[in-house]
């Protein structure tokens, strides 16, 4: 009885709070990476799926026109790669290795190559499509009205294009 009265006394308000939160709030894309084209240590994020079982990284790209990528899993695995920009046709491609052993190739095209803004599609060492996306301006395509990303749509069957 004791428990029922003080619940009852929680103001209906905070209720309507806890239950307007997000249950499964999705990953952030890192903040603190520093666009700047003129030098090789240009920073913008990215993010891939790896498959299509919600498996995905976020991390940082770094370089102009090449470069290297790093980032942390969702399964609690950590995935490197490089990444080559191949000619004037905003064109490159990516490989990707984790922590697990998974390793993948995919072929990218810019939407935006003065921010470094592209997406990829490939495959993973396991039959698996690889799907990425990164840039500077990248933010705005993937995140939902809570400021996540919804990697639950992302990394279905079909793939989200930056257009």
């Amino acid at each position: 009885m004791f428990i029922q009265r003080f619940l009852s006394a929680i103001p209906l308000v905070t209720a309507i709070t806890v239950v307007a939160v997000p249950a499964n709030s999705g990953p952030k894309l890192p903040t603190d990476c520093v666009p700047d084209p003129s030098k090789g240590a240009n920073c913008v994020p990215i993010l891939a799926c790896l498959g299509q079982d919600g498996v995905y990284f976020t991390g940082r790209a770094v370089g102009w026109n090449s470069g290297t990528f790093a980032g942390q899993s969702s399964a609690a695995f950590a995935c490197f790669g490089e990444w080559l920009s191949q000619g004037s046709f905003g064109l490159g491609e990516a490989k990707i290795t984790c922590d697990n052993a998974l390793t993948g190739r995919a072929f990218f095209t810019y939407q935006h190559p003065e921010t470094g803004t592209a997406t990829g599609l490939g495959f993973l060492s396991n039959g698996e499509p690889f799907r990425v996306w990164t840039g500077f301006n990248v933010e705005q395509f993937l995140l939902n009205e809570y400021g996540d990303i919804n990697t639950a749509d992302m990394c279905k069957a079909a793939s989200k294009p930056i257009s």
